[in-house]
């Protein structure tokens, strides 16, 4: 499974929690558009939102680089923060389903 991993860093929660509704929905978007395996968005108390997103194939990933690969560009028009990301290859991923939780 390919990864694409990005970190931003807001001055402030308050700055995060404005963000985050953008995150979720540009990216929550994607998920059929772009076969995404799986998504994941994070938030701290420090500001950080951090995202990783999951794809079965190369294809998939380009798909996305393609049609989504510029959030980041987009949000920078409008919030102040610092990111950094990286591609990758998912070496392990555990997720227990809530019906298999206790």
């Amino acid at each position: 499974m390919l990864s694409k991993t990005y970190h931003l860093k807001f001055p402030s929660l308050d700055a995060a929690q404005i963000a985050a509704p953008f995150v979720t929905e540009t990216l929550g978007n994607a998920i059929p558009n772009c076969k995404l395996s799986g998504l994941t968005v994070l938030i701290s108390k420090d500001g950080d939102i951090s995202v990783n997103v999951f794809f079965p194939s190369m294809a998939d990933l380009k798909n996305f680089d393609k049609n989504y690969g510029g959030f980041i560009d987009t949000m920078k028009k409008t919030f102040l923060f610092k990111s950094t990301g990286f591609d990758g290859v998912c070496i392990f991923n555990f997720d227990r389903g809530e019906e298999d939780a206790a």
